[in-house]
């Protein structure tokens, strides 16, 4: 059983050292500091984070996503067609994005995330590293849409946009990538268009996870199980879902990502609750088939708490390792 990370890491820490790039995004925004000095702080971030993801035993990480506005923002920027709208609410929580605003066709080279990846490759010593993108669905139906005569055509285009991005992430080294696509179980009608779109993005020839979260899968649970991915992320947290009793649902080389600790909520679950959960999953999945993460990004939490979730989590894969099956 595998631990890992979804999402953004907190990028500010409990200090004053771990405050720079709070101070640095100031300074830079009155024109204090060159952008040079201010890719120097990320770059700073993202070495503690990723130090921090590895000393709490993480086995599998992402690359911090400290340059990350938010979830949409890097693809947002990049892309050909598509530029930075307005704050939006993300779903139902205290968080903001800009949302995108599509003005014609979308044009993606695949490097949008190339030197970020490269970058985490060279700073982690010990965890394996994975890749990260946006969801289509999520992309096309928070976007304000110009452009395309409707939202088939928008989430497929979005989807190939997508595609490029994992290619470029293969091609810099990626074996894994999560597609982080919330909409998928908020917005569950969409369910067969959103597998056309998956049909897409599995041509990009690397294994792909699948991350919900949010919301309840249970609506679609079996749909999901038939997309080609390799692996699903589950949120079992955040309200109340008969997902752990359904895992079976799942081909048997699917691996689950078992959404074990709240990323929304700043209190903490003991290693106990975490087994238990693990435990319940292992009754229908096998431990080689099982992985532990936080439902979503810790980003919006005091990385004291986030350090704090990610030890349980460690914790709580040990102590659950030994049941069988």
């Amino acid at each position: 059983m595998k631990t890992t990370v979804i999402g953004a890491y907190p990028k500010v820490g409990d200090d004053a050292a771990a405050q720079e790039l709070r101070r640095a995004l100031h300074r830079h925004d009155r024109g204090e500091i060159a952008d040079g000095d201010l890719d120097a702080a990320y770059d700073a971030t993202t070495r503690a984070a990723l130090k921090e993801i590895e000393d709490a035993g993480i086995d599998v990480t992402n690359d911090g996503q400290i340059r990350w506005d938010d979830p949409l923002a890097p693809f947002a920027r990049a892309w050909g067609g598509v530029s930075r709208g307005p704050l939006e609410r993300f779903y139902d929580n205290n968080t903001y994005f800009r949302q995108p605003v599509i003005k014609g066709p979308i044009r993606a080279d695949g490097l949008t995330l190339v030197k970020d990846f490269a970058f985490a490759r060279a700073a982690v010593t010990r965890a394996e590293l994975k890749g990260a993108v946006c969801g289509p669905l999520t992309f096309a139906t928070l976007a304000e849409d110009r452009h395309f005569p409707s939202l088939e055509k928008r989430v497929l285009a979005v989807a190939d946009a997508v595609a490029a991005e994992i290619r470029g992430l293969k091609d810099a080294g990626a074996t894994l990538v999560d597609v982080e696509d919330p909409a998928l179980v908020a917005l569950p009608a969409h369910i067969e268009l959103a597998r056309e779109a998956y049909g897409r993005i599995a041509g990009a020839g690397v294994a792909i996870c699948l991350v919900t979260y949010f919301f309840p899968p249970d609506r679609i649970l079996e749909s999901l199980a038939s997309f080609r991915v390799a692996q699903i992320a589950l949120d079992v947290r955040s309200r109340q879902t008969t997902a752990l009793g359904r895992l079976d649902a799942f081909p048997k080389a699917t691996t689950i990502v078992l959404g074990a600790v709240d990323a929304r909520n700043t209190r903490l679950e003991t290693p106990d609750e975490v087994a238990r959960l693990a435990e319940g999953a292992l009754r229908l999945v096998s431990p080689d088939r099982l992985w532990l993460a936080p439902t979503t990004s810790l980003e919006y939490l005091p990385r004291d708490v986030a350090r704090a979730k990610l030890a349980a989590l460690v914790a709580g894969a040990k102590s659950a390792g030994g049941v069988e099956a």
